[in-house]
């Protein structure tokens, strides 16, 4: 069973994001950016929102699907 520290980090094709990660234990998401290496993690995130961005879903890109799902909406909080 995951625990609150089991992340899986996929890395993506984007400019911006280099990796994104869902720990359904605790329904949060992270995403590690690839100009300064900043990790992020997200709270109230979903498995179905975590594939969206993976795949880039909305537009073909994983930026704008990150921005339209996570960014600005879900809480937030720099661990890196």
């Amino acid at each position: 069973m995951a625990d609150e520290n089991d992340f899986q980090m996929t890395p993506v094709s984007s400019s911006q994001i280099a990796a994104v990660g869902f720990n359904a234990a605790t329904s949060q998401g992270r995403v590690l950016f690839s100009k300064n290496n900043a990790l992020y993690e997200y709270d109230n995130c979903t498995e179905s929102e975590y594939t969206a961005i993976v795949n880039g879903d909305m537009g073909g890109s994983v930026g704008i699907t990150f921005g339209s799902l996570w960014k600005g909406i879900k809480p937030f909080r720099r661990l890196s």
